[in-house]
C-alpha cells in the first residue's frame, strides 16, 4: 500500500441475484444471505495535494485497496442493521466510532441504490457476491507498525489487522 486508510463497513453477501432498476430495500433483504463486518483499506497511488478532487479519485481507480472480511456471518433478521455500532482501535485506543445509519440512513438502502445504479449498466449482483455498503466513520489513516481492531456490536464481532 502507498497511502492506506481504513474504513469500517457492513458487507452484504448475496443469496439470490439482484438487478436494478426498481430494486427496493425489501428486495435487498430478501436477496441477502448474511452480513459480515468489514474493513475497507482505501489506498491512494497519487499524492493528496491541495486541490485533490473527485476527478483525481476516479483517475486513481476510486482509491481501491483491499477489504478484510470478518468471520462471523449474521442474518439480517437477528440484528437491527441501522443501529450497528462500530469503532476503530489503534494500539488499544479508540480512534473513531460510528453507527451504520450514517450510510444513507440504512446500509440496506445503500445496496438498493447501488443495485439500481449498476443495473443501468447491465450489472447484476450474483449469489455469493460481496457488496460493501460504505463507511460509517471517516477514513482513518494508518501507517507501518499500527495494530488495528475494528469492533462491531450486535454479535458481528471484531476484525484485527496490522500494517508492516
Amino acid at each position: 500500500f502507498f497511502l492506506p486508510m481504513i474504513e469500517i463497513e457492513i458487507a452484504f453477501v448475496m443469496k439470490h441475484a439482484l438487478k436494478g432498476p426498481g430494486i427496493l430495500p425489501v428486495d435487498v433483504i430478501r436477496a441477502t444471505d448474511f452480513v459480515l463486518p468489514a474493513i475497507e483499506i482505501v489506498d491512494f497511488r497519487i499524492a493528496l495535494e491541495p486541490g485533490f478532487n473527485i476527478i483525481d479519485t476516479v483517475a486513481d481507480l476510486a482509491a481501491c485497496g483491499a477489504v478484510v472480511l470478518g468471520a462471523n456471518p449474521r442474518p439480517l433478521d437477528v440484528l437491527d442493521i441501522r443501529r450497528v455500532r462500530g469503532s476503530i482501535l489503534r494500539d488499544g485506543k479508540v480512534e473513531q466510532e460510528g453507527e451504520a445509519s450514517a450510510v444513507l440512513g440504512n446500509p440496506v438502502t445503500a445496496v438498493a441504490w447501488l443495485a439500481n445504479k449498476l443495473g443501468e449498466f447491465g450489472v447484476t449482483f450474483e449469489p455469493g457476491h460481496v457488496i460493501l455498503t460504505g463507511s460509517f466513520v471517516r477514513a482513518f489513516p494508518v501507517k507501518a507498525g499500527d495494530e488495528l481492531v475494528c469492533r462491531f456490536d450486535q454479535g458481528l464481532g471484531d476484525i484485527a489487522t496490522s500494517f508492516f
